[in-house]
This record gives C-alpha cells, sequence and structure tokens, in this order.
C-alpha cells in the first residue's frame, strides 16, 4: 500500500512539474511582451510597438476629470503616436516602471505596468503561439 500511494505522489508530482514549468515560462514571454510595449513606447520605436500588440487592440483611457469621457484609442493610433515621440521622457528623466503578471490561465493572462504617473493592466492572448497585447485600461496615478 505504501508503495502505491509513493508511486502515486510521484506521478502526481511529475505530472505538475511541466505544468509550473510552462507557466513560468508564459510569465516570462508575457513579461517580456509588455517591457518591449514600455520600451518601444519611451523609445518612440513605432515598428517594436506594433509586433506588442494584436491588430484588434483597444486602450482605454480612464477620465482624470469627473465627468469627462473615456478615450478609446486602437493600435493603429497608438503605433503612429509611439513614433511621434509622444512617450519620449522628458531629458533627465529615467522611467522604470514595473511588470508584474497577474494571472495566466491557458491562452489569456492579465498584467499590470505601474510607472511613476500611471498604471496600466494589459490583457494579453496567445495568437498562434505568441503573446499579444488585446486590451489596455490606462489611467492616471492619484
Amino acid at each position: 500500500m505504501k508503495t502505491v500511494l509513493m508511486v502515486m505522489a510521484l506521478t502526481g508530482l511529475s505530472l505538475a512539474l511541466p505544468a509550473h514549468a510552462g507557466r513560468s515560462d508564459d510569465e516570462a514571454a508575457i513579461r517580456q511582451v509588455a517591457s518591449d510595449y514600455l520600451a518601444s513606447w519611451y523609445a518612440g520605436d513605432g515598428k517594436k510597438m506594433a509586433t506588442t500588440l494584436h491588430p484588434k487592440l483597444v486602450k482605454r483611457t480612464l477620465p482624470a476629470a469627473p465627468g469627462a469621457a473615456v478615450v478609446d484609442t486602437n493600435a493603429d493610433a497608438l503605433v503612429a503616436a509611439t513614433k511621434a515621440g509622444d512617450g519620449k521622457p522628458a531629458a533627465g528623466e529615467k522611467p522604470q516602471p514595473e511588470v508584474n503578471v497577474l494571472d495566466v490561465y491557458g491562452n489569456a493572462a492579465v498584467a499590470k505596468v505601474t510607472g511613476t504617473q500611471w498604471i496600466e493592466y494589459l490583457q494579453l492572448g496567445r495568437i498562434q503561439g505568441q503573446w499579444k497585447i488585446i486590451n489596455v485600461m490606462y489611467g492616471a496615478r492619484q
């Protein structure tokens, strides 16, 4: 009986390890996509930005002022704003945003990106084997 229980325990453990390793790989890939998204924004690199986004991306900016409207931005507009240098930091400013992967479930994930002045929640999907940002919720820190 002890042998049967030991075999069952070891089998269960061996089945759990690959799933955990896969999750770690996914988290690393998601973290990389989020980091590339941020780096491209700060560098004004529209080509790199485009590689992180799903073509149907929608970024929603929450209003800072009461009564103001939520602003939607699509992937093309975000790439254009990046190319225009909208995200380039001011002289001497060194942005150091933090990326946290909050959840991964199958082909879906959520990450939180925190900067000094803002917070973004990224919803990502694994599309044809690659993680892409599909939705972004942006809000200014208060």
